[in-house]
């Protein structure tokens, strides 16, 4: 039992170093940028509650929030938001986006903390951490060791009849080397390995996210579903949408000063509701 909350422990920190790191690269943002478009169209579908001047306010939490893509792109569905992500430099940046966007105050602010929640965090044991109407977690899930701890916990966070979005990565239907192929893909001009290779460690002086995933490969469908059931989400109310647009894209990393050509992986967006 020790050993498997060290573990945990572990993954958490290498996680938080990563983000820190990897936080802001270009790649990254014409990939959340696809998210972003692919949230934005599918607000109906996700059975987002409509906004009501009479009704109680429509509440979002978005769940390893990092720098704030899926709290912008559904900003306009929501009276308030709130983020959390376990690692301060993303509450942060999460945080100086909302006031330079010019967002009202208190209606968009991130935390930092982790679900299933610490005992010691009395923020996210207070009321307004509580009764969501959708829950979101974009591109984490695969990072966690607990994910089951994950899912189960969003869900009590949840209002009866409230939604959870997972956005992630979805298995590729040809995958040259099984084994080792699990990037979210790209190499730098030199033809070196870098930043989100899942299958090494350090090359080249760039970040590896090797350490810092706990399930490679992607999620099927059938995983997702489930895993939702498994927290109590009704399977007759699962839906999965596949994103498997792998156009490749050429970006520059300034702080590791790579050139690198990326190949957008394959990704979801999943849905379950709170019975």
């Amino acid at each position: 039992m020790e050993n498997g909350q060290q573990g945990r422990e572990d993954l958490a920190a290498a996680n938080r170093e990563f983000w820190k790191l990897i936080f802001g690269s270009q790649w990254m943002l014409s990939f959340a940028k696809k998210i972003g478009d692919a949230l934005s169209d599918n607000v109906e579908w996700m059975g987002i509650r409509r906004r009501s001047e009479s009704g109680p306010p429509v509440k979002l939490l978005d769940y390893a929030c990092g720098y704030g893509m899926v709290s912008s792109a559904l900003l306009g569905q929501f009276d308030v938001i709130k983020g959390i992500d376990i690692s301060d430099a993303s509450v942060a940046a999460y945080n100086e986006m909302a006031q330079q966007s010019g967002v009202p105050p208190g209606l968009m602010v991130a935390v930092q903390g982790s679900i299933p929640a610490i005992s010691t965090n009395t923020v996210l044991a207070t009321e307004e951490f509580f009764d969501f109407d959708v829950i979101a977690i974009s591109m984490a899930l695969h990072h966690m060791g607990d994910q089951v701890g994950v899912i189960s916990g969003l869900y009590e966070r949840l209002r009866s009849g409230g939604v959870l979005v997972v956005v992630d990565l979805a298995p590729e239907a040809h995958v040259h080397d099984h084994a080792h192929d699990h990037s979210h893909g790209h190499t730098d001009c030199a033809g070196g390995s870098h930043s989100h290779d899942h299958s090494h460690g350090h090359s080249h002086g760039a970040v590896s996210s090797h350490h810092t995933i706990s399930k490679h490969g992607g999620f099927e469908p059938e995983d997702m579903k489930a895993l939702l059931a498994e927290a109590g989400f009704t399977p007759e109310s699962f839906g999965y949408k596949l994103y498997p647009d792998t156009t490749p894209h050429v970006s520059n990393v300034p702080q590791h000063g790579t050139c690198q050509t990326s190949k957008f992986k394959p990704f979801f967006i999943a849905k379950g509701v709170k019975r």
